[in-house]
């Protein structure tokens, strides 16, 4: 499981790098289409949150890059969709939660939860261990704020709660700062003479007040928490079953289509023959991609070479170098790409660097092709 706890002002939940996803589209699955047509929507982000759809901008711009992070490790994007939840399955305190949810063999399945949970994780934390758990926002200019100014009888507080007297004062004066706050305490207590708060009932003969207002420098408030969490097994496992797939021609060669950047290892070295002078280079070049931090698969097996190509494959190698004859005559070698099977020739000393820049998306195959002859090998 991996979480992130992200602290936002619950009277500002935008967020200052939400124009960089709005355009992106997600596929959603809200509530009122759950209870109705069955069926999801794509929309952009942007839409979605001025819709009302998804919240607000902090929690939309986490679903966004989610679904980025999803697409970049290697994700079929037609077998994702955000779930949003039903009343009956929110938390009383949430303000809006959504689901990544991943297709696989087992059917739509949670991966990565988006909840806004509102103030309440830091308002329990700070009542349990009595200590502040307060934000505080600088302000360009003094601002008029309403407010209620409290006057306690302190001999009925005192005989009502004892020991927890200066809790109830607290908890009454921290709402007392803001009137929007405090106004539905006063208005209870107007009409039906008591009010909870923090799970205390008050009285009216307990507390007086006065609405006024006051210039302030600087806002505090208890933030709200945006979490996204990440259950790691199951992406993990649905990243293997969405990157699984069988060659159209021949059904046994299964191919594991890791992206890149996420193959465990990045290149396969397989030398033509099992001739000293072929294997130097093996070595050679072998050495030289895991010293640029590239880990590197070498076959000196005496399988055909095709053979060896199907092994790689299996195991989601995204580039494999052959050591040819050529190579001692002319110092090049082929550099195969495993999912199109094409092949390129080129100088071994272009090969740690080419591999290493397609790895962290610095160049593609295509440019790549463009740029080194194709090269026509049987895989037999």
């Amino acid at each position: 499981m991996g979480e992130i706890e992200h602290f936002v002002n619950p009277d500002d939940k935008s967020h200052p790098n939400f124009p960089s996803v709005a355009s992106k589209e997600l596929v959603l699955f809200g509530r009122d289409d759950q209870l109705g047509s069955g069926k999801t929507k794509t929309v952009t982000v942007g839409e979605a949150v001025s819709s009302g759809l998804v919240n607000n901008e902090t929690l939309a711009y986490f679903m966004a890059r989610t679904q980025l992070y999803m697409e970049r490790i290697g994700m079929d994007p037609s077998r994702l969709r955000f779930r949003q939840h039903l009343t009956t399955e929110m938390a009383h305190y949430a303000c809006d939660c959504w689901d990544l949810e991943i297709q696989s063999s087992y059917g739509w399945v949670e991966c990565v939860g988006h909840a806004d949970r509102a103030c309440y994780d830091l308002e329990v934390h700070s009542k349990a261990t009595k200590t502040p758990m307060v934000a505080t926002l600088k302000l360009d200019e003094a601002k008029e704020i309403e407010m209620a100014k409290l006057k306690f009888d302190r001999k009925s507080l005192g005989k009502t709660f004892k020991a927890n007297q200066r809790v109830v004062s607290g908890a009454l004066e921290a709402l007392a700062e803001n009137w929007a706050d405090f106004e539905p305490v006063a208005t209870a207590l107007e009409t039906d003479g008591k009010a909870t708060v923090d799970g205390f009932e008050i009285t009216k003969e307990m507390v007086t007040w006065k609405k006024t207002s006051k210039k302030v420098h600087e806002i505090k408030f208890t933030p709200s928490v945006i979490e996204p969490s990440f259950g790691m097994g199951r992406i993990l496992y649905s990243l293997l079953e969405h990157c699984f797939y069988q060659r159209d021609a021949d059904e046994q060669r299964c191919v594991m289509k890791f992206k890149p950047a996420v193959a465990p290892q990045k290149c396969a070295v397989l030398p033509i023959s099992s001739g000293a002078e072929v294997n130097t280079v093996v070595d050679e070049i072998a050495a030289e991609l895991m010293e640029s931090d590239l880990a590197t698969r070498v076959d000196k097996s005496t399988a055909a070479l095709g053979r060896r190509y199907a092994r790689v494959d299996e195991v989601g190698v995204p580039f494999a170098v052959t050591v040819d004859f050529d190579t001692l005559a002319d110092g090049t070698v082929t550099l195969r790409e495993r999912d199109s099977m094409a092949q390129i020739r080129l100088p071994k000393s272009d090969v740690t660097r080419l591999v290493f820049d397609f790895v962290h998306g610095r160049s593609t195959w295509e440019e790549a092709t463009a740029k080194y002859p194709v090269v026509q090998v049987k895989e037999d």
